[in-house]
């Protein structure tokens, strides 16, 4: 019985303080990538670790849209699996133990939204994702930037996000929004539009930088907040800042796992010095008392 302890109390002390793998996770270089109809790109996916195979997972998520599966990449399969709407030869992977990229032919207009890679283990782990942004021969040439690609705060506390657009046209021309994709949202939601947009332009340089200020109080102000440009019917948008919240470790924990460890070393060294002592009837009887107490402490820690 008190073998069987023991292994659960192992079990729970791994489980609290061993931290997850941090080399099973995928990166995206590039946050925005431009290009012009016709033209061809490769959006780029890496692993973190050579040789790690788990399946990889290519998301395209258009703008007003939720994320739709395009290409599953499994670990065993010889070939990728693409969604019906995605099976055209314009749309290829290339594969390999430390990169997974998706290739583009022949980019249209369609093609323009943002692209996640994500490795699926246990969960799935995205990268920061690849906005691609589509140009015809007659648009507007409009660049959109955002400072940070994610941002990690503390609840309560407040973020400055920033936006840079870099604009051939006047900026009284420009109507500057900010959209936020919240974790359980499938459309981002208009939050804020700038009004006299010149003021914060230089006339030199045809660039402006837009300031937005959040207080992040919960998990519903953190997601992935976006500056977009409308011009002539279209619009541009930046390549987005993830906000989230950190993980910060409840006080009320730390001090129960102290407390658990300092219990356990005081009532083991105790229960070992009262049975190696034990020559006579009388003390078994005590070494046994001993031995039931010792799963009570624990089980009243954990309860608290």
């Amino acid at each position: 019985m008190l073998e069987i302890k023991m292994v659960m109390l192992i079990w729970i002390t791994a489980v609290l303080f061993i931290p997850p793998d941090s080399g099973h996770f995928v990166s995206q270089p590039n946050s925005v990538i431009t290009a012009a109809t016709g033209e061809n790109v490769t959006l780029h996916c890496f692993r973190a670790n050579e040789g790690v195979t788990e399946t990889i997972i290519w998301y395209k998520q258009a703008v007003g849209h939720e994320p739709r599966v395009m290409v599953t990449i499994h670990k065993l399969a010889q070939n990728p699996i693409f969604d019906d709407k995605f099976n055209s030869p314009r749309f290829t992977v290339d594969n390999s133990e430390r990169s997974c990229h998706l290739k583009i032919t022949n980019v249209q207009p369609s093609d323009e939204a943002m692209y996640y890679c994500g490795l699926q283990g246990i969960t799935i782990s995205f990268g920061k994702g690849t906005f691609l942004s589509v140009r015809g021969d007659k648009d507007v040439k409009v660049s959109v930037f955002q400072s940070s690609v994610s941002d990690l705060v503390p609840a309560g506390a407040s973020v400055t996000l920033q936006c840079s657009v870099l604009s051939e046209s006047r900026a009284a021309e420009l109507q500057v929004l900010w959209f936020r994709a919240g974790p359980s949202q499938s459309h981002p939601q208009i939050i804020y539009t700038h009004h006299n947009s010149s003021l914060q332009c230089e006339s030199s340089t045809h660039t402006c930088v837009y300031n937005l200020s959040k207080n992040i109080f919960s998990l519903n102000d953190t997601g992935t907040y976006y500056c977009a440009v409308v011009l002539c019917g279209k619009i541009i948008f930046g390549n987005g800042t993830r906000v989230q919240l950190v993980e910060s470790v409840d006080p009320v924990v730390i001090c129960l796992t102290v407390a658990l460890g300092v219990c356990v070393i005081v009532i083991s060294v105790q229960t070992l010095l009262l049975c190696k002592k034990t020559k006579c009837g009388k003390y078994k009887s005590k070494c046994s008392v001993a031995l039931q107490f010792f799963p009570i402490i624990i089980f009243s820690i954990n309860i608290l």
